[in-house]
This record gives structure tokens, sequence and C-alpha cells, in this order.
């Protein structure tokens, strides 16, 4: 089956938010203000459609989320669910599975990397063998996005290396390679290493920490510069600069 979030995931997440569970403590703290967030309060909700595969259909489920506003300026934050990536209506695990497909394998197309178990996704509107299903395309969208995730990566990596001085994700990152024909300019080839990079950085994550960088990491780091003690369960410790320096210098972050 395709990766996907599931009804019950997105069900789950709008009983939390009826029960009044969702807390701001995981949104960054206010770029403008500097207040930290868990002094924001509650500013409104907003329905949301998101797009799951049940059985090889795509069908829309809907949830709240929940927006916050910093008390200090007035700024306003969504809070995002785990399995939700910001501006996209398809969940993180097919976003982030069929990405995955396309960029870790050298010789996939992207009309290969939509299929599964020898056909796509498809929407339940019509019958007909013409109906729309999973384009080609929206995988190519998808990687564009997770290749903006720069900052992520860079965090993650640091938590990683903090965690594992002597860990060899920094060379392996740094030795990654994209088939020339998988792009045409040098923009392209930047996003896929940076994906394909988002890919592997996420699996030893979820090794090290059990948890995924897109739980509380991602959330902060897209919109805002998030310091190492704010992320770290283990003890507070401040970002080793070394070691940030030494993981840009390698290659391995961009």
């Amino acid at each position: 089956m395709p990766p996907t979030a599931t009804l019950a995931d997105i069900k789950a997440h709008q009983l939390k938010i009826e029960k009044g569970k969702i807390r701001p403590d995981n949104l960054p703290t206010c770029p403008r203000c500097s207040v930290e967030s868990e002094f924001f309060k509650i500013h409104a909700y907003r329905e949301r459609r998101f797009l799951i595969i049940i059985e090889m259909l795509i069908k829309a489920a809907y949830c709240s989320l929940l927006r916050f506003k910093c008390p200090g300026c007035g700024k306003t934050f969504t809070h995002y669910p785990d399995f939700a990536i910001p501006h996209k209506h398809y969940t993180r695990p097919t976003i982030t599975g069929f990405s995955a497909s396309y960029v870790e394998s050298d010789d996939m197309t992207y009309q290969q990397a939509v299929m599964v178990d020898n056909s796509a996704p498809g929407y339940p509107e019509s019958d007909s063998t013409d109906a729309p299903t999973l384009a080609p395309t929206t995988i190519h969208r998808w990687i564009t996005t997770l290749g903006g995730f720069t900052q992520t990566c860079r965090t993650a990596l640091i938590l990683l290396l903090q965690e594992n001085p002597v860990s060899s994700i920094c060379r392996n990152l740094a030795r990654m390679i994209i088939p020339q024909r998988k792009y045409k300019t040098k923009q392209r080839k930047k996003q896929l290493i940076n994906c394909r990079q988002l890919v592997i950085i996420e699996a030893v994550f979820q090794a090290t920490f059990k948890t995924s960088i897109f739980t509380k990491l991602a959330i902060a780091a897209p919109f805002a510069d998030i310091s190492f003690a704010s992320i770290n369960q283990k003890g507070g410790e401040r970002l080793d600069k070394e070691q940030e320096k030494w993981a840009i210098s390698s290659g391995a972050i961009c």
C-alpha cells in the first residue's frame, strides 16, 4: 500500500483540538519580539482538507488546525500535526514516501515513482480508466518543497552529531550524487540532493531519537533559527560550533 496518514490519525488530532490538548510549546519563539511560545494564546481555528490514500483511492478528510497569537506583537502561528506539511494537502508520509522512492533510486523516473503495485493512486470521482491519478508532476513539486527544508536538516544533523560525534553521516551525505539525467539546472540538482539528504537524515534521526524531525523540528526550523537548547531533550547543551562548522565545510549541509 502507498504511504499515507490514516483517517484515524486525522480523527485523533481533531479530538485533541476539541479536548483542548494542543499546546503551543513546540512552536518557535516569536521572531518579532522574542516572546516564548508557551505564552502564546489561542487565536483561531480553521478547517483544513487533507488528502489520504485508502485502498489506492485518494480521498479527502477534514480536521481543524489551531492558530496561536503572540501576546507581545500579535503575530500568528499555525500548529501543524505530525502528519502535515505546511501548504500541502497530501499528508507527510505520502509526500516523503513518494519523494524518497524517486531520489533514492538512480534509475527511477517520475512516471515510475507514482506507481504502487503497477498502478497509481487515483481519485474516486469516476470508474473510467481515464480517471485522474496521482500525477508525476506532483512528485516533482513535493521534492522541491522537501529540498527547501535546509534549516531543518542543518539542525537535525547537529543534534545527531552531538548525540554521536563519531557518526559517519556527514561523510555519507557529502559523497551523495544525483544522476545528471535527473536535472537540467544547478538549482534542480541542489533541490534533489537536499531532498535525498533529508530522507537519510530523517531515517537516522528516527533511529536515534525515536521521533521524526517533523514532529517538532521542522515546525520551528523553517520559520526561525532555533537553538539547540530549545530542542535537546537530554540536557540543554549549547550548539557545538566546531561540529556545525565541520558539518557545513564537509558538504553534508548547504
